[in-house]
């Protein structure tokens, strides 16, 4: 199994608040957003030595869950500090975006960190199209569109495109980037999603869900590879993602974890109703809404904000313990649900920086080595080379 760092870049200074509320930037402090980039940076600059495979950040916008609205800024910097990993985007909320800058984006990345980035495009949350103003009921077929334009853009010399949201004429990106084709992960959150990713051979992700809801997500994308595209998907075509602490004994990272996992979910984290409001019309459909519904496990949301600790250790929203605790739900987590790949969140909402970089530490010396020998690609298996469905849109 390959296992990479990843963060969502919570700011952690929003002082107590209730859920009444009127959140805004108002709460954030400019100099402690400069002071939580910086030991962002010293997270990820061991991250090579230490073993890791790889670097992953995440955008957002208008929320202090994630302070990346341009992750693509912070992945440049993280090409600077590495050697050898790959890094990348989990990802670029591309029906927000203009699909041809993206591309240069990554075509740049991708040459300035000599061929090791990977593209991820997500499809946002519902209060990022409310505050950009963007037709919810469209998302779907722009991203599909987006993409569309971003892979010819990385992989064709010259191109012309006539679709429903974008005509082009003549494009032919600079630069070129090394990697032919740029391998692209995307979260696989809904049918619709799996489906998108299966025909494209995009890397399929899922995040903080039980271990159960991941192994469905990862069966469903299985099936339709094999059953509707004609392939049989390795491993390393499905990343699951666990927020993790490590300490000397089960309890003391309990104590640690559970102030940092109760500030992630109260007023100041991602369950506020600014930044996760009621379902936005159009935003899901009412066939991908039944399916996830029937594979919460046990009825129950793992995310709800009126989740106790326990439940969301048991689940595996933070997995938090001694190495061997640490190691042996991790193994068992990759190995029901089958995944290749495992992005590793140590930095939760407030947990300090001295915590997170001790954590760190104690999972790359004990946790990483072991975890690295499951889930390897069988002989019969594909491994994911992302490319376009057979009838992408192509004027003549």
């Amino acid at each position: 199994m390959k296992l990479l760092q990843f963060d969502e870049l919570t700011y952690p200074y929003v002082p107590e608040i209730g859920w009444e509320t009127r959140f805004s930037n108002r709460f954030c402090d400019p100099k402690l957003v400069h002071q939580t980039y910086m030991e962002h940076m010293e997270q990820w600059a061991c991250s090579e030595e230490q073993g890791f495979d790889g670097i992953m950040t995440n955008e957002h916008h208008f929320t202090a869950f994630n302070i990346q609205p341009a992750c693509n800024i912070t992945t440049t910097a993280v090409t600077m500090l590495t050697k050898e990993i790959k890094v990348g985007v989990i990802g670029n909320v591309i029906p927000l975006r203009h699909p041809i800058r993206t591309a240069e984006e990554f075509a740049m990345i991708d040459c300035l960190s000599g061929g090791r980035f990977i593209g991820g495009i997500v499809r946002g949350i519902p209060a990022e199209y409310v505050s950009y103003n963007v037709d919810p009921f469209s998302s779907r077929e722009k991203l599909k569109e987006c993409f569309d334009i971003i892979f010819k853009c990385l992989t064709e010399e010259e191109f012309d495109y006539d679709g429903k949201f974008y005509q082009l004429t003549k494009v032919s990106v600079w630069p070129r980037p090394i990697q032919n084709p740029i391998p692209f992960w995307m979260p696989t959150g809904s049918l619709e999603s799996i489906e998108f990713c299966a025909e494209r051979r995009i890397v399929g992700c899922q995040v903080w869900f039980p271990t159960e809801m991941f192994r469905d997500c990862f069966d469903t994308y299985r099936n339709v590879a094999r059953e509707k595209y004609g392939w049989n998907p390795a491993f390393s075509t499905f990343t699951g993602s666990r927020f993790i602490h490590v300490a000397e004994t089960n309890e003391q990272a309990i104590e640690e974890a559970r102030p940092a996992l109760d500030y992630m979910f109260g007023p100041q984290g991602f369950s506020r109703p600014l930044n996760a409001p009621a379902a936005l019309p159009g935003h899901q459909t009412d066939r991908s809404f039944s399916h996830r519904t029937l594979t919460q496990d046990a009825g129950v949301d793992a995310l709800s904000n009126d989740i106790p600790f326990d439940e969301r250790r048991r689940k595996g929203v933070m997995v938090c313990g001694d190495p061997d605790y640490v190691t042996e739900w991790l193994k068992r987590d990759a190995e029901v649900a089958g995944y290749g790949n495992l992005l590793c969140m140590f930095r939760c909402g407030n947990m300090s920086h001295d915590k997170v970089m001790k954590s760190k530490e104690m999972f790359a010396k004990y946790c990483l080595p072991e975890l690295k020998k499951i889930n390897l690609d069988q002989p019969g298996t594909e491994a994911p080379v992302t490319r376009l469905p057979a009838q992408a849109p192509v004027a003549a």
